[in-house]
């Protein structure tokens, strides 16, 4: 009997081992339907959260560390200054960085500038826990998407974009102004894609800067400038430009007209004013004269 319990007992012990070995060696197996490739899919899942297009998506998954909106576009002018902002919330103590997202090259960590460009720093106000990215002197190859990173655990970023443009003056009425002698010149130059005013706007006659001139009055705000000049004459004839400081400058062409009879009637139009007096009553009295000579011319043939 004792050996009977023992060949049972070993037996049992046999088809226990086997079982275990079989459930090992299907679960291992990639046919079995047991299997899940769950390292693989975390690996192509992660790979996918990870991609370019994803980044702007993603990024601030951790409301409450930044108070600055992610993806804001911030616009600037050729030559003007722009500001990155990133603002975090006080309880923060991590250390900022900014990242030039197109190049992946590094800005900025803390206060400190790690690009040789001397056009760039940090605007940092403490109380305030801002942490801008000032861009000095703009140009067009500093557009794109910039990072501003906190380096919490893991790491948590924001995107700012950046867009420039280019400031260009016009002038109203460009390319000619016809106007009269003796009356007064008015020239309106306006800002167009403008983000700020500019320094100064210079005005030229010619090659002359007459800002200062006798008799010349320059009205300036932040988006316009206006050139007076009174009692006009001949000697006010030719180019006028208006020059910002920070924008594409533009011209026009004056021309100021005697009002005498040999002026062109198309020109004087182009001042605003009216046909002549003279030639209405030509105008007027030609019908007349043309039933006169009908009638003499009639009465002769009788």
């Amino acid at each position: 009997m004792g050996g009977r319990k023992m060949d049972m007992s070993s037996t049992s012990l046999y088809i226990i081992v086997f079982t275990l070995i079989f459930h090992l060696v299907v679960a291992k197996s990639p046919d079995s339907t047991l299997y899940r490739p769950k390292r693989s899919y975390d690996v192509r899942h992660r790979s996918k959260e990870n991609s370019p297009d994803n980044a702007l998506k993603h990024a601030n998954d951790r409301p409450g560390i930044f108070a600055t909106d992610n993806s804001t576009v911030i616009l600037a002018q050729i030559g003007g200054t722009a500001t990155l902002p990133c603002v975090v919330r006080k309880f923060n103590t991590g250390v900022i960085s900014w990242i030039r997202k197109d190049d992946h090259r590094l800005l900025t960590v803390g206060l400190t500038t790690y690009s040789s460009d001397g056009r760039l720093l940090v605007e940092h106000v403490r109380h305030l826990q801002n942490w801008g990215l000032l861009i000095k002197h703009v140009q067009p190859s500093d557009a794109g998407i910039y990072e501003c990173q906190i380096s919490t655990h893991p790491p948590t970023s924001i995107f700012v974009i950046l867009k420039v443009t280019e400031a260009v003056a016009e002038i109203l009425g460009a390319p000619d102004l016809h106007i009269r002698a003796g009356s007064t010149l008015r020239l309106v130059c306006s800002l167009k894609h403008s983000t700020e005013p500019p320094s100064y706007v210079f005005w030229y006659h010619e090659r002359h800067m007459i800002n200062y001139d006798a008799g010349v009055l320059v009205l300036d705000d932040r988006s316009s400038s206006v050139l007076l000049l009174h009692e006009t004459d001949k000697s006010h004839n030719g180019n006028y430009t208006c020059s910002p400081s920070n924008a594409v400058p533009a011209s026009i062409n004056v021309h100021v007209l005697n009002a005498t009879a040999e002026e062109k009637p198309a020109a004087m139009q182009h001042a605003n004013t009216s046909t002549s007096s003279s030639t209405c009553i030509v105008f007027n009295f030609s019908v007349p004269v043309s039933l006169t000579v009908l009638v003499l011319q009639s009465a002769w043939e009788r």
